[in-house]
């Protein structure tokens, strides 16, 4: 079994703060796929619901999600959700495709 973590996060933000949360999501994302240990780092908006967001992510290891967590540009967007009013559902899962983690 592989060490490989998986994450899917849903975020949801009042739709008046939608431009602040994509904006502080877009500089998250390019520092994120620069972690040595990420795999598959990617941030998508719903077309139909403005203020909602939906994370995928890979990483190598649970240390390198850790590590992830602990990063500076991940505070920041944590702070600049905080502000927006975030709530959030992360989810670590398993894919039911073996296959996805050599994603």
């Amino acid at each position: 079994m592989s060490q490989t973590v998986h994450i899917t996060a849903v975020v949801t933000v009042p739709a008046e703060h939608a431009a602040a949360a994509e904006a502080a999501f877009a500089a998250c994302v390019v520092a994120s796929r620069k972690e040595e240990a990420c795999r598959h780092y990617v941030i998508s908006k719903d077309i139909e619901k403005a203020g909602r967001f939906v994370a995928n992510e890979v990483w190598a290891s649970e240390a390198g999600f850790e590590a992830h967590l602990a990063a500076p540009h991940f505070k920041v967007l944590g702070d600049a959700l905080a502000k927006c009013g975030a709530q959030a559902e992360i989810m670590k899962v398993q894919p039911l495709d073996e296959a996805a983690d050599a994603a």
